[in-house]
């Protein structure tokens, strides 16, 4: 658990929603909801003096947390002592980009278009997880060879890149592993249907950047592992997701009566935090009548 705070640069917010499914994503999890899991592992750090965290006063949750520099730098120390993750920045000469291409370590951060681009020309089944951080603001990925590349990913985390015609490649239907998938702030607006072959997804950020409608193919119902799903805010008039199977969600947000039927939500049982927009029709008794069941209902926003 402690390794894995070395993917994030200094003094950078960390949200703890993500870092818990980092770590559920690669099996760092007791069994319990993955927030508790989250949050048992994170207190056990604070506890031990490895990490300062902050709650919420109302609520007594864990909200955020930082590290002390000096511990910080242990942290990365030992993170690259053990191989277990390595960053790739901007490289500068042949010769850098050699020394920074992705050997045994199962875990990669990358930090510049170029680095990316670099990745997605060699074939590595040892990396588990990939997370992109301050890719430069004029760079678009262009090819899906990077998805083809690392067929064994189980995080990916794509927040805020773009992609070239808004169109994010059919190959990432060939990650079928992923346990984590975030396009929160990418520039997406088409999904592909392929998208449906990642079953085993525990977590799946939908929230783009684009403010034009979202093509979203109706296949998210195939993602029956789910616990988190954030959908996007506009998507397609036509569009229709039969969502009544994902009866393991805990966080379901940007759920809209326009895309989907209220009835949906009347097997999701599990559900701690909801968001909803009602549209088409669908008046307050009728979604009062969905959430009965909702026993474990925690958070609740309702959009007009």
């Amino acid at each position: 658990c402690f390794l894995y705070l070395a993917h994030f640069p200094e003094d950078s917010e960390i949200v703890l929603t993500d870092l818990f499914h980092y770590w559920a994503a690669e099996e760092i999890y007791d069994g319990s909801t993955i927030e508790d899991s989250g949050e048992n592992y994170l207190e056990e750090l604070v506890r031990r003096n490895l990490v300062i965290a902050d709650k919420n006063y109302l609520s007594r949750r864990l909200e955020h947390f930082h590290m002390h520099d000096m511990m910080r730098e242990v942290c990365l120390s030992k993170a690259k002592e053990e191989n277990f993750l390595q960053i790739i920045k901007v490289p500068t000469s042949t010769s850098t980009i050699n020394a920074q291409s992705p050997s045994r370590s199962r875990r990669l951060t990358i930090r510049s278009g170029k680095a990316f681009h670099i990745l997605g020309h060699k074939y590595n089944k040892k990396v588990r997880s990939l997370i992109v951080l301050g890719l430069e603001e004029d760079f678009w990925i262009q090819s899906a060879s990077v998805f083809q590349n690392l067929p064994l990913l189980r995080v990916l985390d794509l927040t805020e890149v773009k992609f070239k015609g808004g169109k994010l490649p059919s190959s990432i239907g060939g990650l079928i592993h992923l346990r984590f998938l975030s396009l929160y702030d990418a520039g997406v607006s088409h999904l592909p249907s392929s998208i449906g072959n990642l079953k085993l997804l525990l977590y799946l950020n939908l929230s783009v950047a684009i403010e034009e409608p979202v093509h979203v193919p109706n296949v998210l119902k195939e993602m029956l592992e789910l616990r988190n799903l954030f959908l996007p805010l506009f998507m397609h008039d036509k569009t229709k997701l039969e969502l009544c199977d994902l009866v393991n969600l805990e966080y379901l947000w940007g759920f809209s009566t326009q895309y989907s039927s209220v009835t949906d939500l009347l097997r999701m049982t599990k559900l701690r935090s909801l968001s909803v927009s009602l549209r088409e029709r669908c008046t307050f008794e009728t979604l009062s009548s969905s959430l009965r069941e909702l026993r474990n209902l925690e958070t609740l926003h309702l959009n007009f």
